[in-house]
């Protein structure tokens, strides 16, 4: 069987439950395979099915678009220097969500993005983050000028767990690149 360096199963369970088969089957439908962060999650039901279920919630009843989305799963990806979950959202910000080259090559290099709202928007999620949730009057003020609401900024929210989710579970899992990912990873400089 094959595992991470820490031993965690890359492959898909035998017999799966009916609910991890969904899951499954979901990112094969959408993705043609089953990428490692979700092999190696299903370990968890709890974990691969609340990630995969954020996932959808934000994409089916979320307040921001999509390129919003990714914007802020990507920078929460780079600050945290999760290598798999980076090159995931470069791969997602060119083919899914439509995203510049200079929007993506902005997020890598952690420097000013070319459109306003959506530096705003990044330096909003970053300081969510790394105040856990205590943000100043200041940085939300921007938030809301730029033309965000209330609910987007409760969607930043739910953009980072999902991050966190996905991010711990890279690095503590020391989880392989999916051979897709792998010319994206040499964008990154960790």
């Amino acid at each position: 069987m094959k595992r991470t360096k820490r031993g965690f199963r890359l492959e898909i369970p035998e017999n799966p439950s009916p609910e991890m088969q969904e899951v499954l089957d979901w990112y094969i439908q959408n993705f043609q395979f089953v990428p490692n962060l979700t092999r190696v999650m299903s370990e968890a039901p709890a974990l691969v099915r609340s990630y995969w279920q954020t996932q959808l919630n934000l994409m089916e009843k979320g307040t921001l678009t999509p390129e919003e989305n990714n914007v802020v799963q990507m920078s929460i990806a780079v600050e945290n220097k999760c290598r798999y979950c980076a090159s995931g959202h470069i791969m997602a910000g060119r083919m899914v969500f439509g995203s510049s080259e200079d929007v993506i090559a902005g997020i890598i290099a952690e420097s000013h993005l070319p459109e306003e709202k959506l530096n705003a928007l990044r330096d909003f999620a970053l300081a969510v983050y790394e105040g856990k949730g205590k943000v100043s009057e200041e940085s939300f003020s921007k938030f809301k000028e730029a033309g965000y609401s209330n609910a987007q900024a409760l969607d930043v929210v739910t953009n980072i767990s999902t991050k966190v989710m996905s991010n711990f579970t890279n690095q503590l899992t020391n989880n392989e690149l999916d051979e897709i990912l792998e010319p994206l990873a040499e964008e990154l400089t960790y």
